[in-house]
């Protein structure tokens, strides 16, 4: 959590300091994203915190589907905002573990956590964006 925390706020660095001079959407499934780290992030490399808090699409994901249509309506919010060169899910299994429980719902959990992550390969190669997860 803490690394995805930096990586959405480096990413708004300028390439010359190692960012992308990008935004971020955060996808979080634990409840884990604190604003106060961010903006401790943000001033720590020189950033305005109320500016790189604004650079991040924070995003709440409350059980799978959720977090499957989050990334399905991602490409519209690209298309509308190009300067997005981060995609976070913090944790991208979290919600199929608690939700498909035990040895006899592994293939059902395996077969849908498999559509997520090509929909989200699918993302980052369309659009040229790096993903974290």
């Amino acid at each position: 959590t803490q690394l995805c925390h930096q990586l959405s706020v480096n990413v708004q660095l300028p390439p010359e300091k190692g960012g992308l001079n990008g935004k971020a959407v955060y996808i979080d499934t634990e409840g884990t994203f604190r604003w106060e780290r961010i903006e401790a992030m943000a001033k720590a490399v020189g950033l305005d915190p109320d500016t790189a808090m604004n650079n991040i699409y924070y995003m709440r994901a409350i059980n799978s589907d959720h977090q499957m249509a989050i990334v399905e309506d991602l490409q519209e919010l690209i298309t509308k905002e190009p300067a997005i060169k981060l995609v976070i899910v913090d944790s991208v299994t979290s919600h199929f573990r608690a939700e498909f429980p035990g040895r006899e719902n592994l293939a059902v959990r395996q077969q849908k956590l498999n559509k997520h992550l090509h929909q989200l390969v699918r993302l980052a190669e369309m659009y040229d964006i790096a993903t974290i997860i």
